[in-house]
């Protein structure tokens, strides 16, 4: 029974904290952040690369067993371009309900395409799951073109404006955690304390077309390796505390940066998508923006005392 009473207190609290009020601004700034970076990623040329490979190579996941071979050049280019400007008009807030979902929809397609090729890809998993809270949101309340063409005064905080901020950082933070959490339970300790990423950074190495340089310095000087492999782990299970502790954004958000730049240069794998998606996410870009420059100050002396006085010029 008390077992029972603690779990409603915590879903309780957990439902008070994502239904907090919050400003409009702070959804406004999600929403122009992951829209923008969503076109920025779907932009790349390597979809239509992908596309209209042999049938001997179509390996299909999920909904793209509905077609039977890879879709055309064509269908991938006419995909991407609709979903880039569905994106870019999502980022200016006009027609949310509408343009949101489409440049998602395109995503999933494209997406779907990348990795119906033999590997499933997840470098944009964090990205669409962090886009899709806004599929339902009103997101364009604020810091959009319609507000700003219209004069519509920002509304007062309202818990509308937080739950899709707060559970997409949910999403997020867990998503690293139970990496984390899978590396701590299948392996163990030995994942920090064995030559497991000297080994990992010497066979990407190896199967690169030329030697990398980064990772092989990481390979020949352990003690670096054990650093790392402890920071990567620390960084991924700790990364929860900042839902709760939001101070703790400032350490944990460059670590995870830190991270994936590190990733990129020793193993030459682009996880950018997700570095950026956690600082649009956790830094809180309205209270950045509303802080007010600081006003210049003068220094008088008085009777010997130094007094400082706000410069009213």
């Amino acid at each position: 029974m008390r077992a029972r009473e603690a779990t409603l207190r915590t879903a309780a609290r957990v439902e008070e904290w994502i239904s907090r009020p919050t400003s409009p601004k702070r959804l406004a700034a999600v929403r122009i952040g992951l829209c923008l970076l969503l076109a920025g990623r779907l932009s790349r040329p390597l979809y239509v690369q992908v596309a209209g490979q042999p049938k001997a190579l179509y390996r299909p996941i999920s909904f793209m067993h509905l077609f039977h071979q890879m879709p055309s050049a064509t269908v991938a280019l006419t995909v991407q371009v609709v979903a880039v400007l569905a994106a870019l008009l999502a980022a200016g807030g006009i027609a949310v309900r509408v343009t949101v979902p489409i440049a998602f929809a395109g995503a999933l397609f494209l997406n779907a395409m990348w990795s119906s090729i033999g590997q499933p890809m997840h470098n944009e998993t964090l990205l669409l799951l962090a886009v899709a809270p806004l599929l339902i949101a009103r997101s364009a309340d604020a810091w959009s073109i319609p507000s700003w063409r219209n004069r519509t005064p920002v509304p007062d905080p309202s818990p509308d404006y937080g739950w899709p901020v707060r559970t997409a950082m949910i999403v997020i933070a867990l998503g690293y955690f139970f990496s984390g959490l899978y590396k701590l339970v299948f392996s163990g300790p030995a994942w920090v304390t064995s030559g497991n990423i000297r080994w990992v950074m010497y066979g990407i190495s190896d199967e690169n077309m030329r030697p990398i340089g980064p990772a092989l310095y990481l390979a020949s000087h352990p003690l670096l390796a054990h650093l790392a492999a402890a920071g990567t782990m620390l960084t991924e299970l700790g990364f929860p505390i900042c839902l709760w502790k939001p101070r703790a954004a400032w350490v944990f958000v460059p670590a995870v940066v830190l991270m994936h730049v590190g990733i990129g240069l020793t193993m030459h794998l682009d996880y950018s998508a997700w570095a950026l998606t956690v600082v649009i996410l956790f830094v809180p870009w309205d209270a950045l923006a509303n802080r007010s420059p600081a006003e210049p100050r003068v220094v008088r002396y008085r009777a010997g005392q130094r007094v400082a006085a706000t410069d009213q010029h």
